[in-house]
């Protein structure tokens, strides 16, 4: 099941992420931590939020740099529509491996421009550390470089 940005918390993507829930996976409470990780991230994208994506990042994070970077320039491209389906989610309760199908669209105020469209398997290492996950590594970070960055 597919949790998309603005929508993930309400209505029938609420369904969806419950529905994830439901699958058989070691660690209930720890992964559905990571889904809520996961889930304001997308949400934040959706809601032009690039300070509340970036949240999620532990700021020593390889790339972290980057990333600060390329969220504000990819937020000014148009309209992100950003959804999620978790792949893999492996680990114990301090360090978890997740994979992420992850699809963008990039909206542009631009009528006569195109809709851009990513979709991508997204690898991470999450920590808690103290009470909240973070994002620790990221692969490909360039799946979030705006339009003219972006490596294909």
């Amino acid at each position: 099941m597919r949790a998309t940005g603005r929508k993930l918390w309400g209505g029938t993507a609420y369904l969806a992420v419950a529905a994830l829930l439901a699958t058989p996976w070691a660690n209930a409470g720890t992964h559905t931590e990571i889904l809520d990780l996961v889930g304001s991230m997308a949400s934040a994208l959706s809601e032009n939020n690039g300070p509340g994506f970036l949240e999620a990042f532990d700021k020593a994070m390889p790339g972290y740099d980057h990333l600060h970077e390329a969220i504000p320039a990819l937020l000014d491209q148009g309209d992100i529509t950003s959804s999620v389906e978790p792949l893999r989610d492996e680990g114990d309760e301090t360090k978890r491996t997740v994979d992420l199908d992850w699809y963008l669209e990039i909206h542009n105020p631009d009528a006569t421009t195109p809709v851009i469209r990513r979709r991508e398997v997204i690898h991470c290492r999450m920590e808690k550390q103290g009470k909240h996950w973070r994002v620790t590594t990221l692969d490909p970070i360039s799946f979030f470089d705006p339009e003219n960055l972006a490596h294909k």
